[in-house]
C-alpha cells in the first residue's frame, strides 16, 4: 500500500511540473519569447540593380499634368493630361531611362 501511495504522489508531482512547463512555454510564445534570436528586418531594403542610368531628365509637353503611372514589363507608362485637355501617354524604358515616345490621344472628326 505504501508503494502505491508513493507512486500516486510521484505521478501527481510529475503532472504539476509538466503542466507548469506547458503554461510557461505558452506564455513565452504569446509574449514573443526571446527577442535576441529574432531576425530584425532592416528599415530600408536595397535591391541590386544590374544597369543603373543615374539621373535622366525627360521632357514633357508644357503645361501637362501627370494623372497616372503604370509599370508594364520594362516600360513605364506615364499618363498625361495636356494643357488643351487632351490625353497622352509618355513611354519610358526603365532599363535606360530613355524616352521611347509620346502617344497623343485625340478624337477623329
Amino acid at each position: 500500500m505504501r508503494g502505491l501511495k508513493g507512486l500516486v504522489i510521484g505521478m501527481g508531482v510529475l503532472i504539476v511540473v509538466g503542466l507548469t512547463v506547458v503554461i510557461v512555454t505558452v506564455i513565452k510564445r504569446y509574449d514573443g519569447g526571446d527577442n535576441s534570436k529574432a531576425v530584425k528586418s532592416p528599415a530600408v531594403v536595397s535591391v541590386p540593380v544590374e544597369h543603373g542610368f543615374g539621373e535622366k531628365r525627360i521632357q514633357v509637353p508644357k503645361g501637362a499634368k501627370i494623372t497616372e503611372t503604370i509599370l508594364e514589363g520594362k516600360r513605364l507608362i506615364v499618363r498625361l493630361e495636356l494643357s488643351d485637355g487632351a490625353q497622352a501617354f509618355l513611354l519610358i524604358d526603365v532599363n535606360t531611362g530613355q524616352r521611347i515616345g509620346l502617344i497623343r490621344l485625340g478624337s477623329s472628326q
